[in-house]
């Protein structure tokens, strides 16, 4: 029995990778063809071609769930179409044992996933998007920002410059009062971060006072610490698209915007589809096995693929359709990621739940 699992296991892995592999050089090869249009300067083809290599680990991480239901199908219609399904059923094999054997090589493209995801499709972005820059003249540095506002509990900043290694220049601070009326108005030099007084060392303060009885006074300071859960690697994080940004520093990012009560929806909604990642995969793969053992299993392989890669899609477009109306209309950004994953759980349990 367990040289009957692990021949099954290995026959599914080699046709998921196979997939992933072919899904994405048609992918790396359109975009490719897409950026050949953007040439121009020192932004060559040979820098378009390092450009699409860079971010082929996103594109990957993007693509593990619908490898492995297409993956899934290919394998077990391999198995299937040799009898081979047939004869383990024969010999007393369960459906459920059957499943769990093409689950095992599923929970390699999930732990490849959560890999990619946390530590090499933030780092690979951060460096096509620079090079792509620079080669087309245009300006991105990581942390750059300009004009930038920002809410910190009653106070609104406006930081005229924040430069890369966390220095902050022509800083305005506006201090409101609970009712939201203006009580003062600070407009600072220039400011660096203190790790270890977990603040920002603001220099050269200009505080202009507005008294209740409508006077006016203008108090000098040479420095002052301001105590604030904004940090050098949160102002980073500004400039970066959420859905190249690590799981752990979404949510450390989200939930400091949501305390702050900044709109933190598009970061909690990229949080939860990568957190609900590997049960998309599981879900695709349960939808895999269920397509064999039901309605697919007397069909050509070609059909099979196809319908494959059309639940696939559906799956994506659904949940990027109600991603956007989470954004918009500000409901649960959790069922909007997971709900597509928990119909597909669901209707692959109860096809298989009724193979007999």
């Amino acid at each position: 029995m367990k040289r009957l699992s692990s021949y099954v296991s290995r026959t599914v892995l080699g046709a998921m990778l196979l997939v992933l592999v072919l899904l994405l050089g048609l992918e790396m090869v359109f975009s490719f063809l897409g950026e050949l249009e953007e040439l121009k300067g020192k932004y060559t083809a040979t820098e378009a071609l390092v450009y699409i290599g860079l971010t082929a680990p996103q594109r990957l991480y993007d693509m593990l769930p619908i490898a492995a239901l297409i993956g899934g199908i290919v394998g077990l219609g391999m198995l299937a179409t040799a009898s081979e399904l047939t004869v383990m059923r024969a010999a007393g094999v369960s459906i459920r044992r059957i499943v769990w054997w093409v689950v095992r090589p599923a929970l390699v493209l999930i732990v490849l996933g959560l890999l990619l995801g946390q530590y090499v499709v933030p780092h690979t972005q951060e460096i096509a998007e620079k090079r792509r820059a620079l080669a087309l003249e245009q300006t991105y540095l990581a942390g750059w920002l300009n004009s930038y506002w920002h809410r910190e509990g009653q106070d609104l900043v406006r930081i005229g410059r924040v430069e890369p290694d966390g220095k902050l220049f022509d800083m305005v601070f506006f201090r409101l009062s609970p009712e939201g009326r203006l009580e003062a108005g600070t407009r600072i030099e220039r400011g660096y971060y203190i790790p270890a007084e977990g603040g920002w060392r603001l220099l050269n303060l200009r505080e202009t006072q507005l008294r209740p009885d409508g006077s006016t006074g203008v108090v000098a300071t040479p420095e002052r610490l301001w105590q604030s859960r904004l940090t050098p690697e949160f102002l980073s994080l500004v400039t970066m698209e959420p859905e190249t940004l690590s799981l752990t520093r979404l949510y450390r990012y989200a939930s400091y915007m949501k305390q702050q009560g900044l709109d933190s929806a598009a970061y909690f909604l990229e949080f939860w589809k990568k957190a609900l990642a590997p049960f998309a995969t599981l879900s695709m793969v349960l939808i895999a096995c269920s397509f064999i053992f039901g309605p697919l299993r007397s069909v050509t392989m070609g059909l099979r693929i196809l319908a494959g890669v059309m639940a696939g899609l559906l799956f994506r477009y659904i949940q990027d359709f109600l991603g956007y109306v989470s954004l918009i209309y500000d409901f649960s950004p959790v069922l909007a990621a997971g709900l597509p994953i928990a119909v597909c759980l669901l209707l692959g349990g109860v096809a298989l739940s009724r193979v007999r």
